[in-house]
């Protein structure tokens, strides 16, 4: 009879095995353990994802790059800003952003790009002020018009003046002028135009700045007018024979206006230097 008992007593041990686990407290324990680390690799792929994700992360960084004189990194802001809340790397409109950012008046170009994660790179071209337009505006070399903030501009340009829509038909008989000035000057002396003018009917006045041997006289500018016609004949027949009539003055004596109008002669308004 002690056999039967003895087989019995193993099967039922047997029986509390449970596959490769002691037992069944064993097993519960392992699958504990697998549940803890399937939830927390489960976590930590999650959160990588949330954060990896494009369409959750906010461009929060600007870097802002270009010969930038004038463009200060707060006027981008400002311009995104007016957009709305800055939005999501995937969500944000570069498209818009170089538009809005194009409104400011002295930017001439504009690139924008997003860079992985959280940047917003600007790129800035802005217009070079070369001459003051009207006493309001600027004009760079092609003759485009524009404005900067008035106290950031501290520059000695020239000035043109004209009717508005005619800024680079002046510019380029202004600058056929000057051609004229820096190619009949002397080595003792030159002629800078300070101030040109040109009305509706295309007729010229100019401002010289008249400089001897290297020094040029304040508050002595000569008023010159060329008319409507043969304005460059003119201004070359004023710059050839400007040293020999300024010679023949005395010596508290200077040209203030100079009427090229005439078909052969020059009319020359002469005043006193007070000593």
């Amino acid at each position: 009879m002690k056999k039967p008992q003895q087989a019995a007593q193993r099967k039922d041990i047997r029986k509390k095995k449970v596959f490769m686990f002691a037992d069944f407290e064993q097993f519960l324990g392992f699958i504990f353990f697998v549940i803890v680390i399937v939830t927390c690799s489960w976590s930590v792929i999650t959160v990588k994802s949330w954060i990896d994700d494009p369409e959750r992360v906010i461009l929060s960084q600007l870097i802002l790059t270009g010969d930038k004189r004038f463009t200060t990194e707060q006027d981008v802001r400002k311009a995104i800003m007016d957009l709305g809340l800055p939005n999501t790397y995937i969500g944000q409109d570069v498209d818009s952003i170089q538009q809005e950012i194009l409104r400011l008046p002295w930017i001439k170009q504009v690139s924008v790009r997003k860079q992985w994660p959280d940047r917003l790179i600007v790129n800035i071209v802005e217009f070079k002020p070369k001459f003051y337009w009207n006493e309001v505006f600027l004009l760079d070399d092609d003759g485009n018009l524009f404005n900067v903030p008035d106290e950031q501009i501290q520059e000695n340009l020239p000035r043109l003046f004209g009717p508005i829509g005619k800024e680079k038909i002046i510019l380029d008989n202004y600058r056929q002028l000057e051609a004229i000035a820096n190619q009949l000057s002397k080595r003792d002396y030159q002629i800078y135009i300070d101030i040109a003018l040109a009305d509706e009917r295309n007729a010229w006045q100019l401002l010289l700045k008249p400089c001897f041997k290297g020094v040029c006289a304040n508050n002595k500018d000569i008023k010159v007018t060329l008319g409507r016609e043969y304005i460059g004949d003119r201004f070359k027949r004023f710059v050839r024979f400007f040293k020999n009539i300024q010679a023949d003055l005395p010596r508290n004596e200077r040209i203030s206006e100079v009427d090229l109008r005439y078909d052969n002669g020059i009319a020359v308004k002469r005043q006193k230097i007070e000593s």
